[in-house]
């Protein structure tokens, strides 16, 4: 863990002038709370944070809520498909395997399964999966957490997904998970990425945050790095406003 980190307490984001400093100072990003309430998560999110978590040796689980210099943003006209997505869209084997994408509203499968992919080492400890469970879910404009999902419906298998999270018109990735080392599934955690950028068009979001930007994958896709303050301002702007069709079970394709 970095030793430049901060605590941060609810207070702090509730005063005017602590978080304009908060979010001005871009040497600052990284913080850390022991308060796992899902009240606290959900206005870190809605302020521009995005939480892991960290195992302390003294105090046990903490929560590392980060407020980036930067962050890959996906707007769906810079969307870049590789020669090699475009090969396996062109296959056939999207209709032969019945490919689905489906957004749910229970975190429990994808997170299980990021657990197991990112093995020894993953953030997704118990008191966050447990703080999933406890998150809003469903079409909810304001917040609410997602498991997305791809199957192959004739092998009933899951072979990629993520975790990622929605306020207003806007869509946030945690962490995600691909079927490897099996060859089979070579370049389906990728087009999980795709599917999901369309299925966010089509239902009317503005954008996406991958992020941190350092990961080459981001920048292939076609995301763009941004400043925080740039950023603030996007997510701002898309609290304001709902989705022609908000993710969740309920409308799930």
């Amino acid at each position: 863990m970095p030793e430049a980190i901060y605590q941060i307490t609810s207070d702090m984001l509730a005063d005017p002038i602590i978080r304009s400093v908060i979010e001005l100072d871009v040497e600052r990003t990284l913080y850390w709370t022991p308060d796992w309430d899902p009240t606290f998560y959900v206005e870190l999110a809605r302020a521009g944070f995005i939480a892991t978590a960290y195992p302390h040796p003294e105090m046990g689980a903490i929560l590392l809520p980060e407020i980036q210099a930067k962050y890959a943003i996906l707007d769906w006209e810079n969307l870049i498909l590789s020669k090699k997505l475009r090969k396996l869209l062109r296959s056939g084997r999207i209709e032969d395997e019945g490919i689905e994408l489906r957004i749910v509203d229970s975190c429990d499968r994808v997170a299980e399964r990021i657990v197991n992919y990112h093995q020894p080492e993953t953030w997704l400890l118990s008191p966050y999966r447990k703080l999933l469970q406890e998150l809003p879910t469903g079409a909810c404009a304001d917040f609410a957490i997602h498991g997305v999902e791809l199957w192959s419906t004739k092998e009933n298998q899951l072979i990629a997904g993520e975790l990622g999270y929605s306020i207003g018109r806007s869509y946030t990735s945690l962490t995600g998970f691909c079927t490897r080392p099996d060859t089979r599934w070579r370049n389906f955690g990728t087009l999980q990425i795709v599917l999901l950028a369309r299925e966010l068009e089509r239902r009317g979001y503005a954008y996406w945050n991958l992020g941190h930007p350092q990961l080459t994958y981001k920048l292939t896709l076609g995301a763009q790095q941004m400043p925080r303050e740039q950023v603030l301002a996007r997510l701002s702007a898309a609290k304001e406003s709902v989705p022609m069709q908000p993710l969740g079970d309920a409308s799930e394709p």
